[in-house]
């Protein structure tokens, strides 16, 4: 099952706040997705949505009146929490991952969820081609669960990935098997010290 999909079954009719919104501009849009089944939608990132505009980004889902702010998701407060956050392939771009991870956990509801997809650092292209260059760090399943344990979560789901393309054919599916991680987390007050 590829990314979107596992993803859209958690949104459903949800609040969701989508961390890293803008920028995204082919088809596997992840706000597009979101938009299409978040009961209602929230979107973060430290580019502004007007800026976005300019480079394309998701038309649709700006029209759509859904909020989003600029702000960095290590420290902005909404004030309000959600069913949902989703982190898409955003954790291995960010400075401080114990404070991103803490706020967020602030952020979720009572019986809230929080997705966060990234790539496995033990993919074996990871290991043979230079890294993204914008990447602060990458996980695999150990390190990724260890980090959330430490911030207060309790993974509910993990499951591996063979990317986001649902054109992938047999033999690409092969290939890229593992390629991408997705944990679906609960805030678990006996996992770390109280955050909230």
């Amino acid at each position: 099952m590829i990314r979107e999909a596992l993803i859209a079954k958690y949104c459903k009719g949800k609040d969701v706040l989508d961390v890293g919104s803008v920028g995204q501009t082919d088809e596997y849009c992840l706000w597009n997705l979101l938009s299409d089944h978040a009961r209602h939608l929230t979107g973060i990132d430290l580019d502004s949505s007007e800026e976005a505009r300019h480079d394309g980004f998701a038309k649709a889902a700006l029209k759509a009146q859904h909020l989003i702010v600029q702000g960095n998701m290590e420290t902005y407060d909404f004030g309000k929490q959600f069913e949902v956050v989703v982190l898409g392939d955003i954790i291995e771009h960010v400075e401080n991952q114990g404070l991103l991870l803490r706020n967020i956990r602030r952020h979720l509801a009572p019986g809230g969820v929080m997705i966060l997809t990234t790539p496995n650092a033990k993919w074996p292209t990871c290991l043979l081609l230079k890294p993204n260059p914008t990447h602060t760090i990458w996980h695999d399943k150990y390190t990724l669960q260890r980090i959330l344990t430490v911030c207060g979560y309790k993974i509910t789901h993990f499951q591996y990935y063979f990317g986001n393309k649902p054109y992938y054919n047999p033999i690409s599916r092969a290939l890229c098997w593992r390629q991408g991680m997705l944990a679906v987390s609960e805030s678990c007050d006996t996992c770390a010290p109280d955050v909230r």
